[in-house]
């Protein structure tokens, strides 16, 4: 896709790169651009100082030594350019993370055109990693990132640059991608017992309003965001450990995870008691449905039912 005039002179283009066309980008003299760093500055300054010198005083030597070093410099920008040149660039797919975590943005670097790489960074927000490339090498890069909020993260501007060869010019290109990574929400359980109805009634087509609090099925380890009142005391007193009452659903139970269950908290508090909930029944291996405002999944276990639950949770609300 070709560019306006405009387009080609907007800052932004520099900064924060192109709107992202293709899941794959390839750099080339489009996507790539050099100024001086700091060292090429220096270098700029030390030139302009032998070349007056050499002016004033007529020195031969002085002007060649200017000149050699002024090339030098030079042929710095075209090796710094093929550094990156050829590059292709894309976002690896990133399992799905919850909110409040250190989720991972994961990129595929793959060289192309048969040539080493060396001293090449990515960056994203205040993250950044160096690596080399060998030959047709393909090479997967992560760069941490905190999700604090549940649904679709996009990644800001993901940067790659390089000062190889002497470190005078930067070269860099900017790159943004459409792929969004899925952020669940936090789960953290506020201390509502889970309700649950029964298979048989239901099997027989008189579903049951009846609902009840889980069974005390024993201890297990404490678990960072289960609530405080599900501590056992006195396995602590006893300082066996810290653990949590463990309640467990019937085997024959359905267990609805309902909206209407968590009437008395907050939308964001509902949320996040609902994906404790799941979490819960998954790792119980119980069979559980959920039920938000105009959404309604059936009861039924295992990773993708979990993935489809906790999905509708961390999009609930958001357009």
């Amino acid at each position: 896709m070709s560019l306006t005039l405009s387009q080609r002179l907007s800052l932004k283009r520099f900064i924060k790169g192109e709107a992202a066309q293709q899941p794959v980008i390839e750099l080339n003299h489009r996507r790539i651009f050099i100024l001086p760093c700091k060292g090429g500055f220096s270098l700029a300054l030390v030139i302009l100082l032998m070349l007056i010198a050499s002016i004033n005083y007529n020195n031969s030597m002085g002007f060649i030594f200017t000149f050699l070093l002024a090339a030098a410099a030079q042929a710095s920008t075209f090796y710094s350019y093929k550094n990156l040149s050829g590059l292709a660039i894309s976002l690896a797919k990133t399992p799905a993370c919850y909110a409040g975590s250190i989720g991972h943005i994961n990129i595929s670097v793959k060289e192309r055109d048969e040539r080493e790489r060396f001293v090449i960074k990515a960056s994203h927000l205040e993250q950044q990693t160096t690596f080399n490339l060998k030959k047709e090498q393909s090479l997967l890069i992560s760069l941490p990132v905190k999700l604090k909020k549940r649904g679709w993260y996009r990644p800001e501007t993901i940067t790659l640059s390089t000062q190889f060869p002497f470190g005078f010019f930067q070269a860099w290109s900017p790159l943004l991608f459409n792929q969004a990574i899925l952020v669940y929400p936090q789960a953290i359980d506020a201390g509502i017992p889970l309700a649950f109805t029964q298979h048989d009634e239901e099997a027989n087509g008189t579903a049951s309003n009846q609902t009840g609090a889980d069974d005390f099925a024993g201890l297990k380890p404490y678990q960072q965001g289960q609530n405080y009142r599900h501590i056992n005391w006195k396995a602590l007193a006893a300082e066996k450990g810290l653990y949590s009452n463990d309640f467990s659903a019937e085997q024959s139970a359905n267990v609805w995870l309902d909206w209407q269950s968590c009437d008395q908290l907050a939308i964001e508090e509902k949320i996040s008691q609902l994906s404790f909930w799941v979490l819960n029944c998954e790792e119980k291996g119980a069979e559980y449905g959920l039920r938000l405002p105009n959404i309604e999944l059936l009861p039924n276990h295992g990773s993708s039912h979990q993935h489809a639950c906790l999905k509708e949770l961390a999009l609930y609300g958001q357009s």
